[in-house]
Parts: structure tokens; sequence; C-alpha cells
């Protein structure tokens, strides 16, 4: 169990507490916290916070330099031991199933290096979910490897952009997580994929906080390019040609086409950012050229002042999507299959 924090002891309490119910407890946490020394203060609360559940599977350390969000999770795998990797953010919450289902996953398919699974976002309330990244069709499993269809393919790497609830067998692991920020965690999933299968589950076992999500507080994280960064996975993990169009696709209809990371970019990253990645979507996705979509949405953005686009994203989610969302819920011992 890896647990990467950041200024995380007023945010952890949610997090620790779902994992604390789940209905498999034979793990053990590794907490990596790469909050500054400088910041004393919040580093001795950390500690004590952690220290005050009295539970030695708890194994917290504090970096003695800040490395940033990918070496922090590198490291922080290398410290770990055990066989079965699960990731877990600062200020996500598990379904109590969450660990199970994926060992399930495991029993079913030794074969297979990874597994994935639905989630969605909340921002203030956890039954109160704002957007999802939804369940594939059948209350199974889905087993995917390279000759699965792009679609599916795509819907499960686009699900790895969040690293809560995802779990690696290391044994199996041929591709090394990245320094990288965005897909830093997405690079030995997709050689999993690649090479052994993967398993992605028929139910929400995760709830994404957007509260405090980095991309949202943090504008110099989009100092690398996001949609760069995916394309560099892209080219590593499937350039081979057997996999090009799984390559072309993600490249073209995943990145080419990713409208809401612009929106995310253009919210609380710097104006030049974004152009940026509106440049790099022309050169991703020629159609974008001729796209009304394209076009209409990166104006709009262009134009309109920061503040207002938060207002308008964040009321979009909370009195449209949400109404979309009322299956959205967290499974239980009785979702198992």
């Amino acid at each position: 169990m890896c647990i990467p924090t950041y200024y995380g002891s007023a945010i952890l309490k949610d997090t620790l507490d779902s994992l604390l119910k789940q209905t498999f407890q034979n793990f053990v946490v590794y907490i990596s916290d790469d909050t500054p020394p400088s910041a004393l203060v919040e580093l001795e609360n950390t500690k004590k916070f952690i220290e005050s559940y009295d539970d030695d599977r708890f194994q917290y350390r504090a970096n003695e330099t800040n490395l940033g969000y990918p070496l922090n999770l590198i490291g922080l795998v290398d410290w770990s031991t055990e066989d079965f990797i699960f990731l877990l953010a600062q200020d996500d919450v598990l379904s109590e199933v969450a660990i199970e289902a994926c060992l399930k996953c495991f029993e079913e398919r030794p074969e297979i290096g990874a597994v994935a699974r639905p989630y969605f976002w909340f921002q203030e309330n956890l039954s109160e979910p704002v957007r999802q990244i939804h369940k594939l069709s059948g209350p199974l499993p889905h087993y995917l490897d390279s000759d699965s269809a792009i679609s599916d393919i795509l819907h499960v790497l686009v699900s790895v952009s969040q690293l809560t609830g995802l779990m690696y067998r290391r044994s199996k692991l041929s591709v090394p997580f990245a320094n990288s920020v965005f897909p830093a965690h997405i690079y030995p999933f997709a050689g999993a994929l690649r090479d052994h299968g993967v398993a992605f589950l028929p139910f929400h076992t995760v709830a994404v906080s957007i509260q405090h999500s980095q991309t949202r507080t943090v504008s110099s994280i989009y100092e690398e390019s996001p949609a760069q960064a995916w394309v560099d996975m892209y080219k590593s993990v499937f350039g081979d040609e057997k996999y090009s169009n799984i390559m072309n696709a993600g490249i073209c209809d995943h990145m080419g086409k990713n409208y809401v990371g612009l929106v995310q970019i253009r919210s609380y990253g710097k104006f030049k950012f974004f152009v940026r990645e509106c440049r790099l979507m022309l050169t991703l996705r020629h159609k974008n050229w001729s796209s009304p979509k394209f076009w209409f949405s990166t104006i709009a953005l262009a134009v309109l002042p920061r503040w207002l686009i938060q207002q308008i994203v964040d009321q979009f989610k909370k009195k449209i999507l949400s109404r979309t969302l009322t299956n959205s819920k967290l499974a239980t011992i009785e979702d198992l299959w």
C-alpha cells in the first residue's frame, strides 16, 4: 500500500479511515512525505497524525529534500517490498472492497500484471459525485490485452490517469515507473497491458476528491505538458509496429481530443501553458484544424477570464453532471462477483 503525501496532515484522515474499513486487512501502508523540510510544523503534524492511529502497519518517512511527485512515487514503490503494489492518493476514499476486488482478479487470472477500476470525482460531499469514469458493460471484470478493442484499451488507460485504487504485481512489471508528472504511474500499467494483460473492475472502488488536487492548486505542475507527456508514454510503450494501432489511437483520439484537459489547464495553469497545449493538439490531430468544437472551445477558453471559467465548470458539474450520476456509488461486499 503506497501513499505519496504532500502537505497532507489536514486531508489524510478520510483516506486512512477508508483503509481501515477494507474487507482485506493484511497489508502494510508506506507513506512517503514530500513536504519541503523547511515546513517543520506541517511535517511534525503529519507524523503525529499518522502515529495517532497506533497501527504498526503504517510506515512513515519524510524525504530529505522535496523530490516532486514522480521521484517521490518511484522512491515509495522501491521502499515497499510486497509483490502487490496498491496506490492511494492522500485525499481519496476507497470502497470497502477496493483491495479484495483487485486481489480476486489476480486469483482468477494469475497471468495479468495490473488492475484498474472505474471511479467518480466528488467536490465536497462523497454522496454527490460530479464526474465519473464509467464502468464497462456487465457485472464481471473485463480482462484486456493488446489485442482487445481499441476503445476499451483507451477507456482503461484514461482511467489510469488517477493513481488511487490501481494495483500492480511487481513481478510482472516490465516497464518502470517514470520520472514524469502526469504519466509516472501509467508507464508500468501500460507495459502490463502490453505484455501480460490487465483487469478492469465492474464497479466503482474509488471516490476521487478534487478539492485539494494539485492540478487545481499548484499551477507550476503544468510546466510539463500533460499532452506531450502522454504522447511520450504512448510512443515509448507502444512504439513497436505491432502495437502501432494503440499508439496512434492514443495520440490522435485520446490526446488530440482532450478538450477537458484544455479546460483544466486554462482554469488553473498559466496562459502560456494553455496556448502550448492548443498548438500541440493541432499537431496531434490534423482534423482539429477544421473542427468547430476545437475552435469554439479554444476561443471561448482564451477570451473568458479564468475566474469565470472556474465558476462555469464547477456549476456545470454540480448542477448538471451530478444529476446524471445517480447510480454512482462505492461498491460494497454485496457487489463482489
